[in-house]
This record gives structure tokens, C-alpha cells and sequence, in this order.
């Protein structure tokens, strides 16, 4: 079992912070499409990105990682982080759970953000939640 997750739309965010989360849990993070099975894949929902927009970088995960976990890494509030992404993801990915690691449930799309990153129960969701 691959012990990388990708990076598939790299942003300071997930560079930085998410990056030394993923080495504390034990995964490698990689950047690009060369990973053929990771434990799972994380896009960041920033407005600009070298690796394209948040739609067709979602689109090409689907495609290339269609059963991988998979994170979305935000700034936003989690009510305006479904409101703002919740369509997007739903068009892509029609009738997958989206969740938060604060809630306890499972769910099939994550959606993190920064402070999530600095509780204990996160650590535990996202260890869980990778393959």
C-alpha cells in the first residue's frame, strides 16, 4: 500500500502546514500526477493555482484517482466552504459525503482548514481517512 498522498493543486497552505502533518502521520507528500495508487489526494480551493483551476484539477483527480481519498484543503468557513465548493464537489463527484473533521462522521470528501490542522482529532481523522 503507497504510503504518498498527492499534492495535486499545491498552494502555501498545503505546502507548508499539510505537508508537515502528512510526514508526522507517516505519508509522503509528492506534488504531480506520478503517484499510480496513493493513500489520497489533496486540492486546494485557492482562488489561483500554477496546476489550474479548483473544477478541472477536480475533474482530472477523478479521472487519473477515481476511489482515492480525497481532502480539499480551504481558507473558507465551513458553512461559506459549502456553499462555495459543495456544487463543484457534487458535480464532480455526484453523491459523495462531504465532512469535516470536527464532526466525527464519515464522510467521503474532507474538507480541512488551517486550524483544523492544529487539533489532535485531525491528526486521527485524516490517518483514519487515508488508505
Amino acid at each position: 500500500m503507497s504510503r504518498e498522498v498527492v499534492l495535486a493543486r499545491p498552494h502555501p497552505f498545503i505546502r507548508k502546514p499539510m505537508t508537515e502533518l502528512l510526514s508526522k502521520l507517516g505519508f509522503t507528500p509528492v506534488t504531480g500526477g506520478n503517484s499510480t495508487k496513493p493513500a489520497g489526494v489533496i486540492v486546494s480551493s485557492s482562488v489561483t493555482s500554477e496546476a489550474g483551476s479548483f473544477a478541472d484539477v477536480l475533474k482530472m483527480v477523478k479521472q487519473t484517482w477515481k476511489d482515492v481519498p480525497l481532502v480539499v484543503a480551504t481558507l473558507l468557513k465551513p458553512d461559506m466552504a459549502i456553499k462555495s465548493l459543495g456544487k463543484e464537489l457534487e458535480t464532480v463527484f455526484p453523491g459523495k459525503k462531504i465532512g469535516f473533521p470536527s464532526e466525527g462522521q464519515k464522510a467521503d470528501i474532507l474538507i480541512v482548514r488551517p486550524d483544523d490542522l492544529k487539533v489532535l482529532q485531525t491528526e486521527r481523522v485524516i490517518q483514519g481517512f487515508f488508505r
